[in-house]
């Protein structure tokens, strides 16, 4: 995939933090940048997966009978 040059502005420690573990690591800062917001990114597409199907659930009235929910919460409270 091609890439493009985006930049931003961060504080001096957290570049600070950024070197060091680059350094650590023997990996180039962007490196690490890429990968960082590459594991957001999932975090928030998976995130918002799960909001939709939740939303869609709550929509088709998809939703626990008191029972169930009391039976989790027994189990989960021993």
């Amino acid at each position: 995939m091609q890439k493009v040059g985006v930049s931003f502005r961060a504080t001096s420690k957290m570049v600070k933090q950024l070197d060091a573990l680059a350094k650590r690591q023997r990996r180039p800062r962007t490196q690490l940048i890429d990968e960082a917001l590459e594991n957001y990114l999932e975090i928030q597409r998976w995130q918002m997966r799960e909001i939709e199907n939740s939303l869609r659930e709550a929509d088709a009235a998809d939703f626990a009978t008191e029972e169930q929910v009391r039976r989790v919460y027994e189990r989960l409270t021993r």
